[in-house]
């Protein structure tokens, strides 16, 4: 790996730093090495600390001359690669400037926000590290490459996170937005909803969060930890407003149970043309 910050030199938004790395470094392999690329682009060290204070913490100097990157101990793999991710795009977004003591500190919940138009300039900054590190570990191209190569199931999802080692919710988030076709993924804990991704052309979700899900739903059915529904054809009402329901000639979803009761819904439309 020969690129250097220099090379990004000029460059200032999540997606096109993301990109000019790709284009700089066209071999990366599907599973980027995020640890390699984060000492090439002058973080020095990556500690994992024991804490409760935050997920990840990115410190450096008040010019960003080098940094430091703080992990919380005891994450799984795919979680800890898009904390790393995370933090470098804090630290290579022109834009991100440190508050006291030069330093982020990010907590998990800070990890789901995608709103880069938010008002709130923190929340705007968080969202913005997000699609950073959505883009340099998944870039769209090398996730439609994979999409063109599977079925539109759960069990390719899930295959896909595997190998570009990340975590299921955030290989779903990046699957939705990349293929071509209208799909959304819901993130479910106890039937109650959590969080929505959809692709561009899908319509909105109608039960909002903190709500329970249709029990016209499969999803409302209790299922064991890494078991996957049938893909099957479910009332559009059940997930979708009623004039979204109207035009909609069919709605599919799938399930797949995960431990403490969480579980992702995909769902795949198709409209009445008529």
């Amino acid at each position: 790996m020969n690129l250097t910050r220099l090379d990004l030199d000029g460059v200032g938004s999540p997606i096109a730093i993301a990109a000019r790395i790709h284009e700089l470094e066209p071999d990366l392999p599907l599973a980027l090495p995020i640890e390699q690329l984060c000492r090439q682009l002058d973080i020095g060290t990556i500690e994992r600390v024991t804490t409760t204070a935050f997920e990840a913490a990115l410190v450096m100097d008040e010019l960003k001359a080098a940094g430091t990157i703080l992990l919380a101990a005891g994450r799984m793999p795919g979680r800890e690669r898009y904390s790393l991710a995370h933090e470098l795009g804090h630290f290579l977004l022109p834009s991100h400037r440190p508050t006291a003591e030069h330093a982020f500190h990010c907590s998990l919940s800070d990890f789901h926000l995608l709103n880069e138009r938010d008002r709130n300039q923190r929340l705007r900054v968080e969202a913005e590290a997000n699609r950073f590190a959505a883009q340099v570990l998944m870039p769209p191209a090398q996730v439609r490459k994979q999409i063109g190569q599977s079925d539109a199931s759960l069990e390719a999802i899930v295959a896909m996170s595997r190998e570009f080692e990340v975590s299921k919710e955030a290989m779903a988030r990046a699957w939705v937005s990349a293929n071509r076709n209208p799909a959304a993924v819901v993130v479910l804990s106890d039937g109650i909803v959590q969080r929505c991704y959809r692709g561009e052309d899908f319509p909105w979700i109608a039960i909002p969060k903190g709500a329970p899900v249709s029990g016209e739903s499969a999803a409302a059915i209790k299922l064991a930890s890494g078991t996957y529904s049938e893909t099957e054809e479910v009332d559009p009402e059940a997930w979708l407003s009623e004039r979204d329901a109207k035009r909609t000639l069919e709605l599919t979803e799938q399930v797949l149970a995960q431990r403490d009761g969480y579980a992702l819904v995909l769902l795949q439309i198709e409209f009445d043309d008529e």
